[in-house]
């Protein structure tokens, strides 16, 4: 395959976002706003198929469907700016994808804490 090289950062990036959700299980607290999001978004995803009671017992489910609102979320942004630059600016769109990668995994992890709770 004669992959560009912005293709193949968009690529790492979504397996490293796609990676990061190994982690969501060993936030402790409140976390983030966009941890609570992708989290209890896909508790609400499961629980409005099956039940809550099944949604709090089958956590591997849950960081399944997790997996995916997290990957789904980080594309939302990711794709079109990739779509946008990786013809016209293929070095700037490089840099631009890894930047929001950063932001993005930061967003899960540190960046707008949730103290509210949910």
């Amino acid at each position: 395959m004669n992959m560009r090289f912005a293709d193949k950062v968009l690529f790492a990036s979504g397996v490293l976002v796609a990676s990061s959700t190994a982690g969501l299980p060993y936030v402790r607290g409140y976390g983030t706003g966009l941890f609570q999001l992708v989290t209890l978004g896909a508790w609400s995803i499961i629980a409005r198929f099956s039940s809550g009671i099944f949604a709090d017992r089958h956590h591997g489910m849950l960081w399944a469907v997790a997996l995916l609102l997290n990957v789904l979320c980080f594309s939302v942004v990711a794709v079109p700016l990739w779509i946008v630059t990786r013809k016209r600016l293929p070095k700037w769109g490089t840099f631009l994808i890894i930047g929001w990668t950063v932001f993005y995994v930061s967003m899960v992890f540190i960046l707008f804490p949730a103290t509210d709770g949910p």
